[in-house]
Order: structure tokens, then sequence, then C-alpha cells
């Protein structure tokens, strides 16, 4: 006889043959389901909406809170709802539990999901003006009880507005305090970094490095001064030897020794009447009356040279002494000597303030280094400090927002709910992951049944199982149509 082929045919007589085997898990997952949605607790959350409500006052002074990502706000408002604190107030407001197993109630509520907070979209103004926006966040919590659900998420709300405000005041009345605290030592060691650089300065005065310019200058003038005061010197000097030698040349008698203001002794007087009559015969005869007065004062002239270099050194001296032209000498050389003493001195002092001034030249390297650690510590002071008073003034000016609540403010937008519906058991989940956990082990199960039959239920079976020809096939015979 020919094989039979294979015929869709044969599930249908599979899933007949073992409709028990699918039947029962399916028929048990949905029972216990069913047991599951029935007893299992029931957990109703509550949901309330907090706002960021827009700052009073200008943006600009209000600084950059608004730049905040959404995320690190969410993270921020959880920790402060999630605080101890807050819980703990909650928990004694509610009566919650009783006053010696507080702690025990704050875990409770720091379960997992027992307590969220979700951001949500911004909300607009509902009147429909320009208003900013606001953003909000869903503040929740889970109990088994809807009325201990509404009443734990309103007081968790309104707990976290008044902590977070009170909060908020007493960080920027903290934040200032300590602000002027550092801006007071800050001023101290300015004060005391300005002593210690107006004493270095004191001590070093000329020699700092921004007089090095005027240094230098007065150091050109003092070297031109003492040019000048050195021709001046050579002159007085010049001027002295002259009048010494005169001097000296009157003392021996000398006849080529002429006296100030053109006047002559000696030998030197009759040479010059010489002269005088020489010129006078050029111009008158010898019997007028001027060459008669030159000759007379020649021949005086003649008489008391020959006399003056007759008399003893010690008498001419001494004649000297009354005679004004020689003490005019004498006083011109002390006035000389005198001119030359000061010159001397005014150089002396000039060359002692120039080597001041090159010494101080030369030194204001070496002062700038020694203050240049002082300056730069005194400058980073003084940034700093007007640093911290910028820092201090916005400090009281968001002390003061916070206290009259001008800056961004927590405001409860929408009261909680009482839940209708509770968040869990799922029972619509419950009953289709059983229906689906059902079917699924029933279909496991007939075919890992069906595997391990033996049984021969038609001819392509037995074929299968013996390897022989089938000869003929004996329909299946029903007794009551038979009879």
């Amino acid at each position: 006889m020919q094989e039979q082929s294979f015929h869709p045919l044969d599930y249908l007589s599979l899933v007949y043959r073992r409709r028990w085997w699918l039947i029962a898990p399916l028929v048990v997952c949905i029972v216990v389901g069913v047991l599951v949605a029935i007893f299992a607790p029931r957990v109703f959350r509550s949901h309330a909406t907090v706002a960021v409500a827009s700052p009073k006052v200008s943006s600009d002074l209000v600084g950059s809170a608004g730049a905040i990502s959404r995320e690190e706000r969410v993270r921020a408002v959880a920790q402060q709802l999630l605080s101890r604190p807050v819980l703990e107030r909650v928990v004694r407001e509610e009566k919650l539990a009783p006053p010696d197993e507080v702690d025990r109630a704050v875990d409770a509520m720091l379960q997992p999901d027992r307590i969220k907070v979700e951001p949500v979209s911004l909300l607009r103004n509902v009147s429909g003006g320009d208003r900013p926006q606001l953003e909000a966040f869903l503040l929740s919590y889970a109990a088994a009880d809807p009325s201990l659900a509404q009443r734990v998420t309103n007081r968790l709300a309104s707990v976290f507005v008044e902590v977070t405000s009170r909060t908020r005041e007493a960080r920027a009345e903290d934040t200032s305090a300590f602000i002027a605290t550092q801006l007071a030592s800050s001023k101290e060691r300015l004060g005391r970094l300005e002593n210690q650089l107006r004493d270095a300065k004191e001590a070093y005065m000329g020699s700092l490095p921004e007089q090095t310019q005027a240094n230098l200058a007065m150091a050109a003038g003092i070297r031109q001064q003492l040019e000048s005061n050195a021709m001046a010197l050579r002159g007085e000097q010049d001027r002295l030897t002259m009048i010494e030698r005169q001097i000296e040349s009157m003392r021996r008698g000398a006849e080529d020794v002429l006296l100030p203001g053109g006047a002559a002794t000696g030998h030197a007087r009759v040479m010059q009447l010489q002269k005088a009559l020489a010129d006078a015969r050029g111009v008158y005869t010898d019997k007028h009356p001027e060459i008669q007065r030159l000759q007379d004062e020649l021949a005086q002239a003649k008489r008391d040279a020959e006399h003056a270099m007759k008399q003893p050194e010690e008498e001419r001296l001494s004649t000297l002494k009354f005679d004004p032209a020689y003490r005019q000498l004498l006083a011109d050389r002390e006035t000389a000597r005198m001119r030359i003493r000061d010159m001397q001195r005014a150089e002396s002092r000039a060359r002692a303030q120039l080597a001041a001034y090159e010494s101080r030249v030369e030194s204001a390297p070496k002062v700038e280094q020694q203050l240049q650690s002082l300056t730069r510590e005194y400058g980073l002071e003084r940034d700093q400090y007007a640093a911290l008073s910028q820092k201090l003034q916005a400090a009281q000016l968001a002390e003061s927002l916070e206290r009259r609540q001008g800056g961004e403010q927590f405001q409860v937008l929408h009261a909680a709910y009482l839940p209708a519906d509770p968040e869990s058991p799922n029972v619509p989940r419950i009953l289709l992951v059983a229906l689906g956990l059902g079917f699924g082990l029933g279909v496991a199960g007939a075919l890992g049944r069906e595997y391990i039959d033996r049984s021969v239920y038609d001819v392509r079976g037995l074929q299968n199982q013996f390897d022989v020809p089938v000869l003929g096939e004996i329909p299946r015979i029903d007794l009551g149509e038979a009879a």
C-alpha cells in the first residue's frame, strides 16, 4: 500500500488526544490569577502637583537659578523631600506611628516606590496671558488606605514647601554670615599687607623701581653740574695762580707787575710813563704842558724805583702792607681761595649725591625682586577682597529676597485627590499573565506527553515504528452506528 502523506488535520488529532494536558494548566493558572487578583493587598497612590513659582522680581536680581536643569532640580527636590526631618514631621503630624516607632515608620516610607517625584510638562497660565510658565513636579505617596495616601501626600507637599522655604532662607542667612566673616578676615589681611608694603617702600624709598627714571634724570643733572663746577673751579684756580704771582712779584719788586685797575709800581711805572711820553711827543711839542708833566712824573718814578730797590725786603713788605693795590690783591686771593673751597665742597657733595643716585639705580632690580612677592600677595588679596565684597552684596540681596519671598518659591498647585482605583494589583495584567502562562504550560505539557508516548494511532505511526508496508487499513467503527 502506498505511504500516506502528512495532513494538517494530524494536529487536530494531537490536540484532541492531549486536550486535558492543554486545559488543566490553563485552568489552574487562571484560577491562581483570579485568586491573586482577589486576595492581593490593594495599594492606592495619590498625587499632588508642586510647582516652582516664578520670581516676583526681575530675573537679573534673582540670579542664575533658572539655569538649573530639570534633572538636577528633580534630584534636589527628591533629596529634600526624602530627608528624615521632613518624613519625621509628616509621621508625627499624621500620627502614622507611636512616638517610639517614628524611625521604623520613616524607614517604611523610604522603601522603593513608596514616594515618587516626577517632573511634568510646563503648565501655562490658564487665563491665556503672557505670564511665565510654571515648572511642576508630581509628588505621590502609596498606601493601603486611599484616604491615608491622600492625607500623607498633602502633608508631604505642605511640609516640603514650608521646609524648603525655611531652608532657603536659613541657607541665605548662613551664606551672608559666612561671606561677611571671610570679608572681615580678608580686610584684616589686606590691611596688614598694606602696612608691610608701606614699611618696605619707606625702607627702600629712593630705590623703588618706579623711581628709576627719576634717579637717572637726577644723576644726569648732577653730572652736568659737576662739569660746570669743574670748569668754574679751573677758572678760579687760574685766577688764584695769577693773583699769587702778582703778589709774589710785588714782594720781589719786579718791573713788570701790573696792579689791578691798570696801576703799576717800580720799574713798571717807569716803563708805563716812558710809553705815555713817547705817545704824547707824537702829538705835542716838548714845550707843551702835558709833555712837561709826563717828564716830571717819569723823573719821580725813576727816583722812587731806585729808592725801592735799595730798601731791605722787610721794609718793602711793611711798605706793601699799606699799599692799597697790594691789600686788594691779598683780599682777592682770600676770596679766590674761599670760592675754590666752596666749589670743592660742592663738588664733593655732588659726587656723593651722584654715587647715591647711581647706587639707587643699581639696587632697583634687587629691591623690585624683594618687593615682588609682597606686591603679588597684596594684589591677590586685594582681588579676593573685591570678589568677596561683590559676593557679600549678592548674598545680602538673596537673603533679602528670601525673607520677602521675592525669589523662586515652591507652591502646591494641585492638592492630592482621593484615589478611586488601586495602583496595584493590576487585575487585567494579572489575568493576561495567568492566561499566557497557562497556555504556554499546556502547550509544553501536551508536546512533551506526545513526545514520550510510544503508542501507534495511525498508518504513518505504524510504518515509522516497524518499517513494514501496510496492506490495508480498517477504519474506526462506531458501535452505535453498527447496531
